[in-house]
């Protein structure tokens, strides 16, 4: 007989409801854990969580949040598992893999902490320092005066100008000021480069110089020598060597060591 109650009985039943965790087990912890991670961070992670998640790959499908716990408590703190053997995180339940992932994290550290190695430009050579002169010192004016820093491998430093008037406040040399003493003050400009010069390759560790003029058509060779035997007079005193003198006049270079000029 068709009816209500006839219609009723063929009224479809209620959906189910979502579940409030669209997976549970392990599979879902971990998927929650790997978003927390990208959402907050890992600085979000207890120890025993990022111990968990370090152990995931050697445990596929299990939980492992006892064994991280359990490791905790055996070493008392993450660095002191990290820092375990592979007979002791062996002996305290950990697998082949992981014994082998876990050993992989202080060297990885270590090498995060390594400063990168710096590459410098080698001086070491009078091609090199040459080359170097050309390509950099192409568009400068006459009348500069360049220092070359370099290290105990005569590898550069730095490369600084010497301001023309001595000091300017925007460089590191204007900063020395209030280091320089008053009798050095008064002294001669000479005097105040060299005192300058010497500090600077105190700051930077230099280990020699080398001091290149990029000289005026006009300008003889000799006019430098006061300020390149104040160099070779004070350099020593600071462990520090003057390498030699360049001078740049009408497109050629000069050497005040090969040409014997006050050396």
């Amino acid at each position: 007989m068709d009816g209500p109650l006839r219609e009723e009985k063929r009224a479809r039943p209620e959906a189910r409801k979502a579940p409030i965790f669209s997976s549970t087990g392990p599979s879902g912890h971990r998927q929650r854990m790997r978003w927390r991670v990208l959402q907050r961070g890992a600085s979000s992670l207890a120890d025993y969580e990022i111990l968990e998640m370090l152990l995931f790959p050697g445990v596929p499908r299990r939980d492992t949040k006892p064994l991280a716990k359990a490791l905790l408590n055996h070493f008392g703190s993450l660095a002191a598992v990290l820092g375990a053997s592979e007979d002791a995180l062996r002996a305290a339940g950990v697998g082949p893999a992981n014994c082998k992932l876990l050993g992989l994290v202080p060297p990885i550290a270590d090498r995060m902490g390594t400063p990168d190695a710096v590459c410098r430009t080698d001086i070491g050579s009078w091609d090199n320092l040459l080359a170097y002169c050309d390509t950099h010192y192409a568009g400068l004016p006459a009348g500069s005066l360049r220092v070359l820093f370099l290290d105990s491998r005569n590898q550069l430093l730095e490369d600084e100008a010497v301001p023309a008037d001595g000091l300017t406040a925007d460089s590191a040399w204007g900063q020395m000021v209030s280091e320089i003493s008053e009798k050095t003050q008064q002294d001669s400009p000479v005097r105040q480069a060299v005192a300058k010069i010497l500090q600077r390759a105190l700051v930077l560790h230099a280990s020699a110089l080398i001091t290149v003029r990029l000289a005026e058509p006009d300008r003889q060779m000799a006019a430098d020598s006061p300020f390149v035997q104040a160099l070779l007079k004070n350099a020593p005193l600071l462990t520090v060597e003057l390498h030699d003198h360049l001078v740049l006049q009408n497109g050629a270079w000069r050497s005040f060591r090969l040409v014997g000029q006050d050396w």
